[in-house]
């Protein structure tokens, strides 16, 4: 199961690698008016759906490497396992938490909408708040470890449904362009 479920991290990691290869290019060519633009750059729903995809990917993908450290320095730590318990569930809560408010803030300072990308990470973000307080609860206060696998299975949902949503606009972006590309040729 441990082989699976590496395996598969890596293919989250592998797309998550190509949207941030598509954020980059967009970002070539846009410079720093995705972070900064003015208030006349949001003209259309298209313009708010792209500053607000370009933020979610940006924040999830920070969060997701921030997170994951944080996870990796805890459990290398020497001390009592029940506090570790503690401090590595409470501190998936505070990053996540972290996230959630740091995507709400970038979306007021830019002024645009959410868009179903943004919406569908903060509704993955509160449920996997409430994975890790369950385990938290059951784990480090009632010593019940047995809901582990519900844990697992629906974190790997959680992030397979938002890097899922992440994906959604380049893959729309690059049909657009390979349809107008080939319209052009006609």
């Amino acid at each position: 199961m441990n082989e699976f479920l590496y395996i598969l991290g890596w293919v989250l990691k592998g797309i998550e690698f190509l949207i941030v290869i598509f954020w980059l290019r967009k970002f070539s060519r846009m410079r720093w008016k995705l972070f900064f633009g003015v208030k006349k750059d949001l003209a259309s729903v298209q313009h708010h759906e792209l500053y607000s995809c370009f933020l979610s990917s940006f924040c999830f993908l920070t969060f997701h490497l921030i997170g994951s450290e944080v996870d990796q320095f805890i459990l290398s730590l020497e001390m009592d396992k029940l506090e570790q318990i503690k401090l590595f569930y409470t501190s998936g809560v505070i990053v996540q938490f972290s996230f959630a408010m740091t995507l709400m803030c970038s979306h007021l300072i830019r002024g645009c909408t959410f868009s179903p990308t943004a919406r569908i990470c903060m509704y993955t973000t509160l449920v996997y708040m409430m994975l890790q307080g369950m385990e938290l609860i059951s784990r480090a206060y009632y010593d019940y470890h047995n809901l582990g696998l519900i844990y697992q299975v629906g974190v790997w949902i959680c992030n397979f449904i938002a890097v899922g949503a992440l994906c959604t606009y380049p893959i729309r972006s690059l049909k657009d362009y390979f349809q107008q590309r080939r319209a052009a040729t006609e």
